[in-house]
């Protein structure tokens, strides 16, 4: 059952990314349901999969901090005492306090940690969908073929978000899947409302693929014929191109300076990544910097104007940098308010009227920052539980790319580094991973490899085995064939009817 569960896992998890981005990024209320079951059924089937529970020790942490937010957000939405509330949160008891004056003299509602209950209940549900995502992807992960399946299924999703969206673009259409948007696709945007969104989807997307190139020009270059090496090495290398050529067509100035910064930190990171040579290849070094610099020459070659023209334009004086920085400003002072718990997941739209500023006019559903995001709505609790999710995926990784078994196992582990260079970039400037099919497809690409084996785990697991192969060695020794049982009762019988002779010291002995 143990063997079946794990491709029938991969299988599952493969058609979740193929599928997540689909149906407007997976942010429509029945999509996101959707996505939250089927994470729940990868988790029961990797709960199959895993013959020990020791074995996800290295995706503990992580997982934990996310099934932590969950927790958080039941929390906050969940009926307390309006003395617990107020010690808490006095902004929280202070608007309780109003609303029951305003509501008097009908009974007063529950004190609650946040602004809006079924909000919360939402992003708790989110949250709990990634941790599910993050721990069956780990145990996927574990093998290398099934890896493999969950990085094509990124990777296919890319290249068709590319070419769906250039079919949208060169038609200047104005609805997507039938549902009118209000708005011509100037830019190019997939199936994702918000060209932004889709820059982010793109940036994993890329990681990967550099990853790829990487492992393959390693293979490459140990084959005999010129024709071998260019199978392997070109195809991710114009995959890479053609995904890049995507991004910068979206006109997201944040997803453009992400990608060229994350492609550069992954060609350091592989002339830093082991190898079997005893000393190691620094001048793969500016290889990342060298493939963002063709990247962006192929984009003006096909389009400057298009491509990079928004990025170029920028300036301090930016309309938009300057709302920007106010709603950063508003935000910080929104904060301020519900310093330790935040205002409740998911309640930003609830909660940014209280500090908005007349130049700010409008709905406000999120901050131009996901981390902002979470300092405001989960407070220094979810901060903290951030960054020790972080902490403990970055540490995992840095050590497969360190000490991997297999060069397959290091360049996953790129990969997932890549991922997270970009992400920090711009999700410091954007709001992508409020998009569930993006959010999902980032904890499956950073669980994956949580569990890849390295020299390290690989030594742990040879002796675990040999002890285990001792214990059972000995305990056969120790068993009796059924032969041996039959013949036993025998044996006592014969020798309590034989005589005894005595020895020469006087004792009695068996003959």
């Amino acid at each position: 059952m143990i063997r079946q569960s794990a491709p029938l896992l991969a299988l599952l998890l493969a058609l979740i990314l193929l599928w997540a981005p689909l149906p407007f990024g997976g942010v429509t209320p029945w999509a996101a349901a959707l996505l939250a079951a089927l994470c729940c059924g990868a988790l029961a089937l990797a709960a199959a999969a895993v013959e020990h529970p020791a074995a996800l020790r290295p995706a503990a942490l992580p997982a934990a901090a996310l099934a932590a937010f969950a927790l958080l957000g039941l929390a906050q939405a969940a009926p307390l005492p309006a003395g617990l509330v107020a010690t808490l949160s006095p902004e929280h008891g202070r608007l309780e306090r109003q609303a029951a004056e305003l509501a008097a003299p009908a009974p007063a509602p529950p004190a609650r940690l946040t602004l809006a209950a079924a909000a919360t209940r939402r992003a708790a549900l989110g949250w709990a969908a990634a941790a599910a995502a993050f721990l069956a992807a780990a145990v996927a992960g574990r093998r290398r073929e099934l890896r493999r399946w969950l990085a094509a299924a990124v990777l296919a999703g890319g290249l068709f978000q590319v070419v769906f969206g250039a079919r949208d673009w060169f038609a200047h259409a104005s609805s997507l899947w039938g549902v009118e948007l209000h708005a011509t696709a100037t830019r190019l945007r997939g199936t994702y409302v918000n060209p932004n969104h889709l820059a982010l989807y793109l940036e994993m997307a890329l990681a990967i693929a550099f990853a790829w190139s990487w492992w393959a020009a390693r293979r490459a270059a140990g084959e005999p014929g010129p024709e071998r090496r260019l199978l392997l090495a070109v195809p991710p290398a114009m995959l890479w191109l053609t995904l890049f050529a995507g991004l910068a067509f979206t006109g997201s100035r944040a997803g453009l300076l992400a990608a060229v910064a994350a492609v550069s930190v992954q060609g350091v990171l592989a002339a830093g990544a082991r190898g079997a040579a005893p000393r190691r290849p620094w001048w793969v070094a500016p290889l990342g910097a060298a493939a963002a610099l063709a990247g962006l020459a192929l984009v003006a070659a096909l389009g400057p104007q298009e491509g990079l023209g928004r990025l170029l334009a920028t300036t301090v004086s930016d309309v938009s940098l300057g709302a920007r920085l106010q709603e950063y400003r508003a935000a910080l002072g929104l904060w301020r308010r519900f310093p330790i718990t935040g205002s409740g997941l998911g309640t930003f739209r609830d909660a940014f009227p209280l500090v908005q500023t007349p130049e700010l006019n409008g709905t406000w559903w999120h901050p131009h920052s996901d981390v902002l995001e979470v300092l405001v709505t989960a407070g220094l609790l979810g901060a903290g539980l951030l960054a020790a999710g972080l902490w403990g995926v970055t540490r995992r990784l840095v050590a497969v790319l360190r000490q991997g078994s297999r060069s397959e196992d290091r360049a996953a582990a790129l990969a997932a580094l890549g991922v997270l260079t970009s992400l920090a970039i711009h999700e410091n400037l954007d709001f992508g991973l409020t998009m569930p099919g993006s959010a999902v497809t980032c904890a499956v690409l950073l669980g994956a490899v949580t569990l890849a084996r390295t020299r390290e785990r690989s030594m742990q697991l040879d002796g675990a085995r040999e002890d285990l192969a001792a214990v059972q060695a000995v305990e056969l020794e120790h068993v009796e064939t059924a032969a041996e049982r039959r013949r036993q009762p025998q044996r006592r019988r014969r020798s309590r009817q034989r005589p005894h002779r005595k020895s020469a010291q006087g004792r009695a002995v068996e003959p």
